[in-house]
């Protein structure tokens, strides 16, 4: 059963180290919904604000709250419904976490995993690119494609990272106009 004076906290986590698009923490920032009274890094109590650094990672407090439901919602409206909850909580986190939220609609997808998917895109011919140089929007239509086809696999990435991407991994070059 329950504990009826069980409160809940939301806690931000963020990367702020190096290598901010590899393949290990590309998808890192997080919220955590835990029964675990927040504490800086002197080990106070504090329920809003900066708690300090832990390392490359951020945290910050979010508020309590008296159910898990509330909780919720202050995450959904902290990210303007921007997010995707995860049910199954990763083993790693810290104990007393019960709930998830990472922020965007689709998982974001680190340089690697790009290259390799617009590579793989490219052979099957799922997106057909133009040989030799192209236009400025030849290349917005490619990159829109890929998106599309990114997002119908609950993945993104920028219109800049997909664009350098393409370049890279087509090996074009690609004429402003």
């Amino acid at each position: 059963m329950k504990n009826e004076t069980e409160k809940y906290y939301v806690i931000e986590v963020r990367w702020t180290g190096p290598d901010q698009t590899g393949a290990k923490y590309v998808d890192f920032d997080r919220y955590e919904i835990t029964t675990a009274l927040p504490r800086n890094t002197s080990g106070n109590i504090q329920l809003s604000g900066w708690l300090g650094p832990d390392g490359s990672v951020a945290r910050y407090a979010h508020g309590e709250y008296g159910s898990l439901a509330a909780a919720d919602y202050a995450v959904v409206r902290m990210l303007d419904g921007d997010c995707r909850r995860h049910d199954e909580v990763d083993g790693a986190l810290e104990p007393g976490t019960v709930a998830l939220y990472r922020p965007g609609e689709y998982t974001p997808m680190s340089d690697e995993a790009l290259a390799n998917y617009i590579f793989e895109s490219v052979e099957n011919e799922d997106v057909c690119v133009p040989g030799g140089t192209i236009t400025q929007e030849q290349m917005e239509t490619l990159v829109n494609d890929l998106r599309t086809l990114l997002h119908e696999n609950g993945c993104d990435a920028s219109e800049d990272r997909t664009a350098e991407m393409i370049i890279d991994v087509c090996e074009m070059e690609m004429a402003v106009g």
